[in-house]
């Protein structure tokens, strides 16, 4: 029979496993819900959506997202990070020369997806490029640690969980009153896959642009 210390331990372990195995129960869910093949998904103009990885990931595993972006009328773009070093003003002013240069090849203003870490970097990058970066929309990332207000030109949607154990409610919230907080249910890891937040994200990438004025 096992002592109370054991059953404890095992149920930590137990806890552990579900965690790691919820993010892959919730790409099945995507993969087998309408939003992820059209149904209320308003057809995008071709604008580009940056997307960017989250803390020690790379593109790879939003892939799921860019072939959304791409099936439904928008431009997904790498971010060509490897493995997210977290924040750095190198990789900052990197993302930043991408973004310019999508804005300069299609002649429309960027969106950027950011999954964790990559949502508070999406943001310092819409900061220094304001006539640049349309919409910045965080998908449970640190946003607490941002200190400084968005340009009044960029539109910020900041999506979270209550769930999420790694940014815990409320560090994932957007503090400007102009920005829009949407709650969902699911895992940190799992945002990305969330059928929840593809339907957020489908409403927010057909968002009118904010005016930019001298830009």
């Amino acid at each position: 029979m096992l002592n109370s210390s054991s059953s404890a331990g095992d149920f930590s372990l137990a806890e552990l496993a579900g965690a790691a195995l919820r993010p892959a129960a919730e790409l099945g869910l995507l993969l087998g819900d309408p939003v992820y093949w059209g149904w209320g998904v308003p057809r995008g103009d071709g604008r580009p959506v940056l997307v960017l990885p989250g803390l020690f990931a790379g593109d790879g595993y939003l892939q799921p997202l860019r072939d959304w972006l791409r099936r439904f009328g928008y431009t997904p773009v790498k971010s060509g990070i490897e493995r997210n070093p977290g924040w750095s003003n190198e990789l900052i002013l990197k993302l930043a020369d991408l973004a310019n240069a999508e804005y300069r090849r299609s002649r429309q203003r960027v969106t950027i997806v950011g999954h964790s870490m990559g949502g508070l970097q999406g943001r310092s990058v819409a900061e220094h490029l304001p006539h640049v970066v349309r919409h910045v929309v965080a998908l449970g990332s640190p946003l607490a640690m941002a200190r400084s207000r968005l340009p009044g030109t960029v539109r910020m949607t900041a999506i979270y969980s209550r769930e999420d154990r790694i940014v815990p409610h409320p560090a994932a919230l957007e503090r400007d009153p102009r920005a829009k907080n949407v709650e969902v249910p699911g895992s940190h890891i799992g945002l990305a896959f969330n059928p929840a937040v593809y339907r957020v994200l489908a409403r927010a990438l057909a968002a009118p642009d904010r005016e930019v004025v001298n830009a």
